[in-house]
């Protein structure tokens, strides 16, 4: 049973809440895995290179269907995938919670806990892997072009709120209350489920995202420059966890543990910093997605050669919320500039590619941050600065492509239609 017919007569005010409080729910179970399964895996017995497996399995995994869940998107409709997604997330804590009582009791042996784990985790990744795609499409169909940002942007928010309940809720109850705190997490994330199939809309789509043959092709030569963004500012992102405590203990002589605690309290920071430019950028910024982005960008690249620089802890810190604080603006700007390059009926396909780049851009980061740190403690933050600007030429490449088309023109001059601009209301203003 579904409930299409109520869904549909909701605002699109609405939908923009729930979608944001199942993100919230989501990326607290995220972060909570991602937190306690490196410990937890060597309680049940796992070697680290087995816990690292099933982490590397499940985000490749999620990376690889990406583009597939895009093209149903666009079939299926949003709602159905979100909903899709949303149960996976909160099925895989529910079951690992039940694996990790059998293996402590003793009913499972190490081998046979790993493989029913291996077993549930990939088909699991990959029923998550529309919730992105679904997301960003939907919120391309309730946002108008000159907020499209701005819905990007509490998409990222919503998302970063609930990573950071997620690791408070591992502080908390990750050691000793393990169990319940699974429990917690998928229940959280089963109550988001139920909201969403029982309030969520399927937000209203234009007609050319069925009728027009143009809006519904991924325009590629319009939209690489903010794949290319993509892919080099997610590879920064998770370069920059790779790194930060390395460079606190060999460039500062911090100890071991007092490396890992600054880390995670500079890498926290730069998270609140993110959240706190994606909220501005909700509530106060409008017009061309370009804009933030390339304040974001310009932002980032001056707090990274800081951090490259930096003479004390001290600077180091404040550098590193910088860098979340430009990142909270360039990744928004950057999703919502190749959603506006995007013909109506081509938002969840292309959010899918994008995916794909994404998961490149965290598995290429952490090789890469680790390899650069060979050669000093420094050279990370000046090599991505260095990406940094090669990201600043790809958006004025696509400042002018974008352009071009918005004028009725594609870059080699043929004449195109323009691509849909989603509701004519924005939810968000």
């Amino acid at each position: 049973m579904s409930r299409p017919d109520v869904a549909a007569a909701a605002p699109p005010r609405r939908g923009t809440v729930l979608l944001s409080v199942g993100l919230v729910a989501n990326g607290m179970g995220h972060a909570f895995l991602l937190i306690v399964l490196p410990p937890l895996g060597r309680q049940l017995g796992f070697g680290d290179v087995q816990t690292g497996l099933l982490l590397s399995l499940s985000a490749l995994t999620m990376t690889l269907t990406a583009p597939l869940w895009g093209h149903l998107c666009e079939a299926w409709g949003r709602r159905r995938l979100l909903l899709i997604g949303l149960a996976a997330s909160a099925l895989f804590p529910a079951a690992l919670a039940v694996l990790v009582d059998l293996r402590l009791s003793l009913a499972l042996s190490s081998g046979m806990t790993f493989a029913l784990l291996l077993g549930l985790r990939l088909p699991l990744a990959a029923a998550a892997g529309g919730l992105n795609p679904a997301s960003q499409a939907f919120m391309a169909d309730v946002t108008s072009a000159d907020r499209r940002a701005g819905g990007m942007g509490l998409m990222g928010a919503a998302f970063g709120v609930g990573a950071i309940g997620g690791g408070m809720l591992a502080m908390a109850l990750g050691g000793d209350n393990l169990i319940l705190a699974l429990g917690l997490i998928a229940a959280v994330v089963a109550g988001a489920t139920i909201v969403s199939w029982w309030l969520l809309p399927e937000p209203p789509r234009p007609a050319a995202a069925t009728v027009d043959g143009d809006a519904r092709r991924v325009p590629l030569a319009r939209i690489w420059p903010f794949l290319g963004i993509a892919l080099l500012g997610i590879t920064v992102y998770s370069l920059l966890q790779q790194v930060t405590a390395l460079r606190l203990q060999d460039g500062f002589g911090l100890t071991p543990d007092a490396s890992i605690r600054m880390a995670g309290t500079m890498l926290m920071a730069s998270m609140v910093a993110k959240i706190g430019a994606q909220i501005i950028l909700v509530r106060t910024l409008s017009g061309p997605p370009l804009r933030p982005l390339i304040i974001g960008v310009l932002c980032t690249a001056a707090m990274m050669l800081l951090a490259a620089l930096a003479p004390s802890v001290l600077v180091m810190g404040v550098a590193m919320a910088g860098i979340g604080f430009g990142m909270g603006f360039m990744f928004p700007g950057n999703l919502a500039a190749m959603s506006v390059s995007t013909g109506a009926g081509a938002q969840a396909k292309v959010a899918g590619i994008n995916g794909l780049g994404v998961g490149l851009g965290l598995a290429a980061g952490p090789l890469l941050g680790a390899s650069l740190h060979q050669l000093s403690p420094e050279m990370p933050f000046f090599a991505s600065t260095g990406l940094l600007v090669v990201v600043l030429v790809l958006a004025w490449v696509g400042r002018h492509r974008t352009r071009d088309h918005e004028a009725g023109r594609s870059p080699d001059g043929v004449g195109r239609s323009s691509p849909g601009r989603g509701a004519a209301t924005s939810p968000l203003s």
